[in-house]
């Protein structure tokens, strides 16, 4: 192996700039070459040097196996209607069918007005659905101040996982249904029909008790393994990226909530391909089952030995070295990185869910962190085709900026310059982006210039994120992932009020009403009327 180069940066900037070069040039010549498309990279939150990583774990469920889609919400949302027609819901239900363009990851539920919420990181409502039905602005102002709220506040449901994207779009549909029924009438807070009052709150709680019966009593594990061809998609990469990781030197496992019985299946499945023998169990050199993340980064269970034979628990609390070929249940972060060796830092985790893989074992075990994220593919292809709307929604934020930014100007104007106009225009920009995604509620990600809750979590918690794990093999693994410099405002090489991207192109698509006269439209939470105009002459 050729000797690294030792490197004195004792040097003047001169020749600090020629060693970059010399770099740059080189990456732009592997880049011709080699240059990864979207659903291939990882993209970087924070810096990984893979070189320090000597354990990588994943999750199962939606992380090394992906379920089709919409195939398996279909079958989520169909057993959940069957349960709740069960439990004395209107027979009517059975005729909702499940539209996979409608519900999104990240939303709020308000249990008291039954209302599902797109917020950003600090509490803004960016969207209000009831039902089917967008709240208007003022509304939005009514029910909550401000337009915002406490994401710690009890009332509020976060549907952040994959599981939950049927459980939005039935909850969606139950309500709308309700809402709309000539025999209830709708209140504040439910609906009443005689003497009866059918809150949102016991909606959703009926709900949540047939989501428990389906995943942890086990009825929609059992309706998958049924038809795996139909529910699950093979990985022909999977024993080769797995194999990948142990040829560089990196201890591999498994941590999952799913049980033994589940798992084995599952996973036999996942490794029955062409030309591949081994079992699943030889690619993992440790495997725990029954994790009950987010405990498991917490106090823990119970470490216990699984009996392959019978699949059944051993008796006794496990004690010794945790052996490759073995599947063992429960445990704890702490017990595991005890009997394997591990320490937090030199530890990735790979998951899908941002709150038991992600941000828990980010903030109680300090392991270094992946995000898988399904959605990303789309995402990044619709914000690649939509730059320009987002230019023009830069540009407008900066006219914006503009027309208050010196005093001098301000003490010119006889009266405030009229704002609704352009308030109105940038609101019709972020809606035209929103429109551009698969969901009818619009970006997993952002809302126009404002990023959501739940990019705002991948962001702080996830180290490193993509849409898929195997994409982790598509890098050397001592390669650096190389997060951007993140400067503060007053850190920012601009003058005050210029932090924008400056002049307006020529391609910016407002409708030129007159000489320097734009007119624009309104509001992202209510109808469109006809338009105003400002006179950009005179803003500027």
């Amino acid at each position: 192996m050729a000797k690294k180069q030792s490197l004195n940066f004792s040097f003047g900037n001169d020749e600090l700039e020629s060693f970059v070069n010399q770099y740059k040039s080189v990456a732009v010549k592997e880049m011709t070459h080699s240059q990864r498309s979207i659903d291939e990279r990882v993209y970087v939150n924070r810096t990984v040097n893979m070189d320090k990583i000597h354990f990588v774990g994943f999750d199962m469920d939606y992380t090394l196996v992906e379920y089709k889609s919409p195939e398996y919400e279909i079958l989520a949302f169909d057993m959940m209607v069957k349960l709740l027609m069960r439990n004395g819901y209107p027979e009517e239900l059975a005729q909702l069918q499940y539209d996979a363009s409608f519900p999104l990851r990240g939303l709020y539920f308000d249990r008291i007005y039954g209302n599902l919420l797109k917020v950003d990181c600090f509490g803004n409502i960016l969207r209000c659905i009831h039902g089917f039905e967008h709240v208007a602005g003022n509304e939005i102002e009514r029910l909550y101040p401000n337009k915002y709220v406490q994401p710690s506040e009890d009332r509020f449901y976060i549907l952040n996982t994959l599981f939950h994207l049927p459980e939005t779009y039935i909850i969606a549909a139950i309500i709308d249904y309700f809402d709309h029924h000539p025999d209830y009438e709708k209140t504040p807070e439910g609906v009443r029909r005689g003497t009866l009052l059918l809150s949102y709150k016991s909606i959703y709680q009926d709900l949540r008790s047939v989501v428990d019966v389906l995943h942890n009593e086990g009825e929609l594990k059992r309706k998958t393994l049924e038809d795996l061809d139909k529910y699950v998609i093979k990985q022909p990469k999977l024993p080769g990226f797995l194999d990948y990781l142990h040829h560089s030197g990196s201890k591999v496992f498994l941590v999952t909530n799913s049980d033994y019985s589940y798992t084995e299946r599952l996973l036999t499945y996942m490794f029955d391909l062409p030309g591949q023998s081994k079992p699943w169990k030889s690619y993992f050199d440790y495997a725990i089952v029954d994790a009950r993340k987010p405990l498991f980064f917490q106090e823990g269970s119970m470490l216990r030995e699984i009996n392959e034979e019978t699949g059944s628990l051993k008796i006794g609390i496990f004690t010794g070295n945790l052996q490759k070929g073995k599947v063992y249940s429960g445990g704890s972060s702490n017990v595991f990185c005890s009997l394997t060796g591990a320490h937090g830092k030199e530890i990735l985790y790979v998951g899908d869910h941002i709150f038991g893989d992600i941000i828990k074992s980010k903030k109680e075990q300090a392991w270094r962190t992946f995000l898988v994220i399904p959605e990303l593919t789309k995402e990044v292809a619709v914000w690649e085709s939509t730059s320009s709307l987002y230019t023009k929604l830069q540009n407008l934020e900066f006219i914006l900026a503009e027309m208050f930014r010196t005093t001098e100007k301000m003490q010119m104007m006889t009266k405030l310059p009229e704002i609704s106009a352009l308030r109105k225009e940038i609101k019709e920009t972020a809606r035209a982006m929103e429109q551009n995604y698969p969901s009818k509620l619009g970006s997993l990600l952002r809302s126009g210039s404002r990023q959501t809750f739940f990019a705002n979590q991948a962001t702080r918690f996830a180290d490193i994120y993509s849409s898929s794990c195997l994409n982790l093999g598509n890098y050397p693994m001592h390669f650096l992932f190389r997060a951007p410099h993140q400067l503060m405002p007053h850190e920012q090489p601009t003058s005050e009020g210029l932090n924008s991207p400056g002049p307006i192109p020529a391609s910016l698509n407002m409708k030129i009403v007159g000489q320097n006269m734009i007119c624009i439209d309104h509001d992202l939470d209510e109808e469109v009327d006809n338009g105003q105009c400002f006179d950009l002459e005179s803003a500027l």
